[in-house]
């Protein structure tokens, strides 16, 4: 940040009230960087939603790893229990989230995959996801980055064989009918009896006043 300014390394805080902005900047300028590129690949509509989300979180880590020791350094803040909350990042995903959710909409309108439950919460779960990616990688010393490659591959394997499948379909039905058949009559139940302690307590005062 500081050389695309063209400032010091030292100036460069002076235009952020803290660490946490700073870092928040940092985060999004990458996001920025690491959407422009994949809009740059001639080929990129071509690709299944699976390539373009695996070429979207490896973009962000070859972004990331001329700044490994930055990075490395932001970690341990965030995962430490005195450091920064995790759930503050979430103030910098808005264009990575956007780009999710975009790349998913386009894959259903194909007809690559199935509109699945909760498509609306898919966009943010990724984003968990790329925070595990990246915490995973910041701690890889495999050579050059292999396990965090296999890690990448393999996840992304898992989550586009779930939602090719209907997977998620049944599982939503399964849960609409706990929450229906359970979960609704045991409310309809404390309902009734807080109904019927209501009535006694009435008729009890109306004993007392009487």
């Amino acid at each position: 940040m500081a050389k695309n300014a063209g400032v010091s390394n030292p100036t460069i805080y002076n235009y952020f009230p803290s660490k946490e902005k700073l870092l928040y900047a940092y985060i999004e300028q990458k996001h920025k960087e690491a959407v422009t590129i994949i809009q740059e690949i001639e080929d990129f509509h071509t690709y299944t939603l699976r390539e373009q989300l695996q070429t979207l979180i490896e973009t962000e880590l070859e972004l990331y790893l001329e700044d490994r020791e930055f990075i490395i350094q932001i970690a341990d803040m965030v995962f430490h229990p005195s450091g920064f909350k995790v759930s503050s990042l979430y103030e910098t995903n808005g264009l990575f989230i956007d780009t999710v959710e975009e790349m998913l909409n386009i894959a259903i309108e194909a007809g690559e995959i199935q509109e699945p439950p909760f498509q609306a919460h898919l966009p943010k779960l990724f984003w968990d996801y790329y925070i595990m990616v990246v915490a995973y990688w910041v701690k890889d010393d495999s050579e050059m980055f292999e396990n965090t490659t296999q890690f990448i591959d393999h996840s992304l394997g898992l989550a586009e064989a779930v939602l090719h499948s209907d997977i998620l379909s049944k599982a939503s039905d399964l849960g609409m009918f706990f929450f229906k058949t359970h979960m609704l009559s045991s409310l309809q139940k404390f309902a009734t009896k807080k109904e019927t302690f209501s009535k006694i307590k009435r008729k009890l005062g109306e004993v007392l006043d009487g």
